[in-house]
This record gives C-alpha cells, structure tokens and sequence, in this order.
C-alpha cells in the first residue's frame, strides 16, 4: 500500500514529459478497450491482449451493489452484508465503506467512460438507468451531508472497529446541558461503551509514531524500492517485446547488408517492408510498456518515505489512511494494524492473538488504559 501511494504521487515530482507519455499511453489503452495497469475494477479482468472483459462472480457482485444502494441500503448496511456473507474485493479484502463509495461512482461499470478526454468503452456490467439512479441518490446524500456535518471529522471511520463482535464503529454526537458537543466512537451491539472520539485518535497516532521517525522512513523506502525492482523484474510482457524487438532489428540489419551486396528481389523488397512494420509495432509496444512501468530510483522512494514526515505534521487524516489498516479496540486497549508488510489479508479477529505472537504483520499497541 506505501508502495501504491509512492507511485500515485510521483506526477508531483517528474518532467510533464513523462506526466504525458503515461496519459497518451493510458488514453490509447483505454480507447482500444485494453487494461491501464493498477488494479482491476471488481467485476472485470485482463483477457487476451490485455482486452478488458467480464468476470461473472465479480460482475453479479456489481450489479447486487448498485441494487441493494439503489433500494435504499446504506453504505455500512451494504458492508456488513457482503462481509457477513464472506464476499471480498478484487484484492481480495473486506468490503468498506470507501470501497463501496468508490464502485457506486465508477463510470466504466456503465460500458462508456473518460479517460483523458476522451470516450474510452469497456464491456457493461450496469445499465446507464441504474446508473444515473444511483448517482441522484449520492449526490442527494453529499448534499444533505454539507448541511449536517458534525464539525469533528471521524477519520478512523471504516478502520475503527470493536474487538468483541467485530462490527464497525460509528461516529456519535453529544450535547451537554451547557450546550458543548461531545463526539464519540461507539460500537452498534454496545460493546465497548462510547469511547471519546479525540482520545482515540489521539492513541492511534501514538500508536504509529514508532513508524514515521527518520529511521523508519528509510527502512520503508528500502523495503518499497526493493519490492519495486522485484515487480520490475517481473515484467515478463515488457522482456518478451524487447527480445522480439531485438529478433526483427537483427532480421533487417541481414536484410539491408544483402541489398549493400547487391542482392535485390521482389521478395527482398517485401521482406524488409514487412520487418519495418513489425519493427514499428514492437517499437510502440514497448514503450507503452515502459511508461506502464517507470523506471524510479531509490532516491525517489526515499523523498516520499520521508514525505510521510511532512504528512504528518499536515494532519491526522492522510497519516492514518496512508499508514493505518484497522484498529481493533477492545474494553481496556487498542491493536493496530499497520500497512508495512505483504501480508494482503488482516488476520480474523480469533487469529489476532496469534498474530501478535507469530508478528505475522507489523502490529503497534497503545500501552496503556485508554478509557
């Protein structure tokens, strides 16, 4: 997930040359109905010649998203039906509310989208009724929530949630006699009482300072830029193209010393006609190729680790979502888990104590009492 966001924020550091070949590459994709790299949306997948097409299981899980929201159903609702029911994302993770968020205003789920601005098209899986239902509903909900927005953001919301039951905490609001508000993390089955929402957040943040000192920004760095030359290294389509590309530059190298000999045919001609193209083709692949993968060098992974500093000190939200993968809060203490290692799955919650003695993912303890 570090990874993730270092890639995602390097149009902040390189040339608008670079920031342009990536966009025209993404945009040719997109217009051929071929993948963009990064993640596949639930419901689709790579098909031949990188051509986006349909998964069935991940399409129906689409479309009974759309549905259950457009019926009436709420984000949290629509949650905790697809967990209980033990359906993952594409990364093969909870559902959360963001994720659901993020599915409801995906526009290629309609078969016709943006990219570039340019009308770029894919496979439906939504009809454009269903479609343009749902977005009236979200943009009536962003509307009523401008008007009703508590002045307490509740940034552990979908990351909090209770120790005992497993259910996620919501954020709730108190007033006293004098008229002072009060806001709390609170759990739907009660079980951990109402807990005060600043405090919490507060202990989360102690909880992960120990990975945003300098130190723990280079190891991140070097961990990051070894796991990205690994991936680079991987790229079996990128040396595939290359070694094809090196095959047909040989052919007509042999081509044209036969013509400087003097050898001339009508079939020589369309040989080398031929090698051109191919070598045109295999020239524009694999560029493409290239800008899906950037070449990045350590000092880049190490200004954006260290960025995590100056995140920090802008506020808590971007720190927790950057950092932060749950926060399992119990009666008397907290577990956090963090986004530091390749474990993809967070461990169930009878698994979380073994967790904690096998350190099968990175995990920080507030120490003491909280509440």
């Amino acid at each position: 997930i570090i990874l993730e966001g270092l890639l995602e924020a390097m149009n902040e550091y390189y040339s608008a040359e670079l920031s342009q070949k990536i966009k025209r590459g993404m945009r040719e994709n997109a217009i051929k109905g071929k993948t963009t790299g990064g993640n596949v949306a639930l419901g689709y997948r790579i098909g031949a010649d990188k051509q986006m097409e349909i998964e069935p299981a991940g399409a129906s899980l689409v479309r009974r998203i759309f549905t259950s929201y457009d019926n009436g159903r709420t984000f949290t609702e629509i949650c905790d039906d697809l967990n209980h029911a033990g359906y993952t994302t594409s990364r093969g993770k909870q559902f959360r509310i963001d994720t659901i968020s993020r599915i409801l205003a995906n526009q290629r789920y309609t078969g016709t989208f943006q990219c570039a601005g340019e009308d770029a098209h894919c496979p439906p899986i939504i009809e454009p009724e269903l479609f343009r239902s749902v977005q009236e509903r979200l943009t009536e909900s962003r509307h009523k929530h401008r008007h009703t927005q508590s002045p307490h953001e509740y940034v552990l919301t979908g990351k909090a949630i209770c120790g005992t039951c497993g259910r996620r905490l919501t954020g709730r609001a108190g007033t006293s006699k004098t008229d002072k508000r009060y806001y709390y993390y609170c759990c739907p089955n009660k079980c951990c009482g109402w807990l005060p929402a600043a405090e919490l957040e507060r202990a989360v943040l102690d909880a992960i300072a120990q990975y945003t000192t300098p130190e723990a920004c280079e190891q991140i760095a070097n961990a990051t830029y070894a796991l990205y030359q690994r991936s680079t290294h991987e790229n079996a389509d990128l040396t595939a193209a290359q070694r094809r590309l090196q095959e047909t530059e040989k052919k007509l190298e042999n081509a044209v010393n036969a013509v400087l000999n003097g050898i001339t045919s009508a079939a020589l001609q369309a040989t080398m006609q031929q090698l051109e193209q191919q070598k045109a083709a295999l020239e524009t692949e694999v560029r493409l190729l290239q800008t899906d993968a950037p070449e990045l060098k350590l000092e880049h992974f190490q200004y954006f680790a260290h960025r995590l500093l100056e995140v920090q000190a802008e506020g808590t939200e971007k720190i927790l979502q950057l950092l932060v993968n749950q926060v399992i809060v119990y009666k008397d203490r907290i577990t956090v888990l963090v986004n530091l290692t390749d474990k993809t799955k967070t461990p169930p919650l009878e698994q979380v104590t073994a967790a904690l003695r096998e350190s099968s993912c990175s995990v920080a303890c507030a120490k003491e009492r909280l509440f």
